[in-house]
């Protein structure tokens, strides 16, 4: 990715199984080319059939492999970082834990600006305090920008929706990871609540 005045990412959570009874959260952040953006999006759009976004859940074998080759074909950067073994009544924690070090993965890649999916009030505040928090410590880049966006008002905020459930797919024992690797960063956090 040259050539860029302002590198810009769009990121989305997911909870998974990815082994019996052991939750993970991962938080992903697509980074796509200023001049593909539209084209990413366009794409994106064309699958989607109804609800507010393309939700990698909602969508049937076919549909998956149709988007997965969108995210193939699409210029872009995916980080994913994942924690694993959660415990799902501390979720925000572990988000919060990986809220930090994707900022840190986006900021070491010259990402500017960070848009997520738009929970409710309440949490996305609690972003912002998590981000201001981490940046007080010193582990936030300085110069990225955190927002949060309606994923109907953007569909490159579905686009990590769509890498996370890949991530995902290809973490269980029938997931195809050939292409996974040639697109996808993932990050693992250690279990034990260290960065």
């Amino acid at each position: 990715m040259t050539g860029m005045t302002c590198l810009c990412a769009w990121g989305d959570e997911s909870i998974r199984f990815l082994q019996p009874h052991a939750p993970a959260y991962l938080l992903g952040a697509s980074i796509v080319e200023p001049t593909d953006a539209d084209l990413v999006r366009d794409a994106l759009r064309a699958l989607h059939r109804s609800g507010r976004k393309l939700h990698w859940h909602d969508l049937d074998r076919g549909r998956r492999r149709a988007v997965s080759d969108v995210v193939i074909r699409a210029r872009a950067v995916h980080v994913v970082v994942v924690a694993r073994r959660i415990d799902l009544r501390r979720q925000e924690r572990a988000r919060a834990r990986c809220l930090e070090r994707l900022g840190w993965e986006l900021g070491r890649i010259g990402v500017r600006r960070l848009t997520l999916e738009s929970r409710a009030a309440a949490l996305d505040a609690r972003d912002r305090r998590t981000v201001d928090a981490s940046r007080i410590r010193g582990a936030f880049p300085p110069g990225l920008r955190v927002e949060h966006g309606a994923p109907e008002a953007d569909a490159l905020l579905w686009l990590p929706d769509q890498v996370l459930g890949i991530v995902g797919r290809a973490s269980t024992a029938d997931g195809d990871t050939a292409a996974l690797t040639l697109v996808v960063e993932v990050v693992e956090l250690p279990a034990d609540g260290s960065p």
